[in-house]
């Protein structure tokens, strides 16, 4: 929603003041709850995990934060339930998770590196960002395209 910035002028009558003063409010709510839809988690995997499942791994949250680590090596391949405009940023603790490049369905997880369908090691400190496209939370699990990534340098 765009609220007018030259609204009220200084001609508005007094009695149109509550329509604006409800509007304002409108919009202010709707910036209050967008903060409702970001979440950080953590997140320790144990030796072998695979799948990541939203509502039980993961946050039903619109943008979360992830600081994950393992108890051992773990390849991470899907992310099921996802959906649609969801993003999660993963921040790596160690060097035991690495995420495998897929196909763009069944909630794999499409990275930008070559060689295609190799797997991405998510490195100490590495963050990773994954948006869910086509997900509907349910059944369709979409897939999770990379929004950008930046390794650790120090």
């Amino acid at each position: 929603m765009s609220l007018d910035t030259n609204l009220p002028s200084d001609r508005t009558l007094i009695s149109e003041l509550p329509s604006y003063i409800r509007a304002n409010r409108i919009a202010i709510n709707s910036i209050d709850d967008l903060a409702d839809s970001i979440t950080i988690t953590t997140l320790t995997l144990s030796v072998g995990t695979t799948i990541l499942t939203v509502g039980t791994d993961l946050a039903l949250h619109k943008i979360e934060s992830i600081i994950i680590s393992g108890i051992g090596a773990s390849i991470i391949e899907h992310i099921a339930k996802g959906t649609n405009g969801q993003i999660k940023i993963f921040i790596s603790q160690d060097n035991d998770i690495s995420f495998k490049d897929g196909v763009k369905s069944d909630g794999k997880l499409y990275l930008n590196q070559l060689p295609a369908l190799t797997n991405f090691n998510l490195g100490e400190n590495t963050i990773i960002g994954l948006i869910n496209i086509g997900g509907d939370g349910s059944t369709e699990y979409g897939y999770w395209k990379e929004i950008w990534r930046q390794g650790a340098v120090k």
